[in-house]
């Protein structure tokens, strides 16, 4: 044998041996709404390859609120990111739990037509939110009042949908205000539009949680943990290494590095310490629910959420 053929043969016999010694993958579907900044700690396990060092592969399909829940109890998807909202249809009966929020407080800005310089010059305006009962809705609820206004009254809000199709209404000047995330926020302070409210600043609510239903939990606990495992991992990356959590940002997102820079501070600021939602947290999205709905009555914390299985993989990662 030729020393060309010897070297094609230790090729294949190198790669041969990396298939066999590749973990099997498991794939799982996660839907999210729209992929958003205060997805990032999932964004980053996906880059710096944590779910692949647990055995997964993520297929994240963007669904709307109602769908992602049907899906979900339906088993057409395996988790999803809208806790939010999930939480509600807990509290209802609905057999899934809340496990895992990115965020402490939502990451959302209130942007306004460039003429409207104040929270109060929104009186008697329309706003566009994505749904009702959803993050956005309830996030600007919380920040009106905290400026003294009666969202019931004061402001007329109408449902348009995902943020690209609110931040083109806001654009057309069809709504006078919305709600946008990072980059968009920024990207419409460029062209003249003005941020009234950051939410993260006057509410604490935990946000871009991850939800399950129940059989998922009983049946496959360990699957549970190794995806929670990696959105650990992917949290503790993002507010523990800025340069290459700026670098994922601005390929995730297509976004300039000196942009994704700007947004960087405002993200981390707003990530969960460990992805345990406070108890003032959930209380607040308690009371929102029992507002909502009058039926609902105490909500209990088991009834909700199952952070057990989060508590577990801190302490196995070494982390409190």
């Amino acid at each position: 044998m030729g020393p060309i053929g010897r070297l094609v043969f230790f090729w294949v016999l190198a790669a041969t041996a990396s298939v066999q010694a590749a973990p099997n993958i498991e794939k799982i579907k996660l839907a999210i709404p729209a992929k958003s900044m205060g997805y990032l700690p999932m964004y980053v396990a996906i880059h710096r390859g944590f779910f692949r060092d647990d055995g997964l592969e993520l297929e994240i399909p963007n669904l709307r609120p109602n769908i992602a829940h049907s899906a979900l109890l339906g088993g057409d998807i395996d988790y999803h990111g809208l806790a939010e909202s999930g939480l509600r249809l807990a509290a209802k009966g609905s057999p899934m739990k809340s496990l895992f929020f990115s965020l402490r407080s939502p990451l959302y800005f209130l942007m306004a037509k460039p003429q409207m310089k104040a929270v109060q010059d929104l009186k008697g305006k329309i706003i566009g939110i994505s749904s009702f009962g959803g993050a956005t809705e309830v996030s600007t609820r919380l920040g009106l009042r905290h400026y003294g206004l009666d969202p019931e009254r004061d402001v007329t809000m109408i449902l348009i949908g995902t943020e690209n199709v609110r931040v083109a209404a806001l654009n057309s000047g069809s709504i006078d205000a919305t709600v946008a995330v990072p980059p968009s926020h920024l990207l419409l302070k460029q062209k003249g539009f003005n941020m009234l409210i950051s939410l993260a600043d006057v509410a604490e609510l935990p946000a871009n949680g991850f939800t399950t239903t129940e059989k998922t939990l009983r049946d496959k606990r360990e699957q549970v943990k190794r995806l929670l495992r990696a959105l650990t991992r992917g949290l503790a990356f993002s507010k523990e290494r800025p340069k290459e959590t700026i670098e994922i940002m601005a390929r995730e997102w297509e976004i300039d590095r000196s942009l994704a820079e700007d947004v960087y501070g405002p993200v981390t600021r707003a990530l969960s310490p460990d992805g345990i939602a406070s108890a003032a947290g959930l209380k607040e999205h308690f009371q929102i629910i029992q507002r909502l709905d009058k039926g609902i009555g105490e909500i209990p914390l088991a009834k909700v959420v199952d952070f057990q299985p989060l508590i577990e993989v801190r302490r196995e990662l070494g982390t409190r």
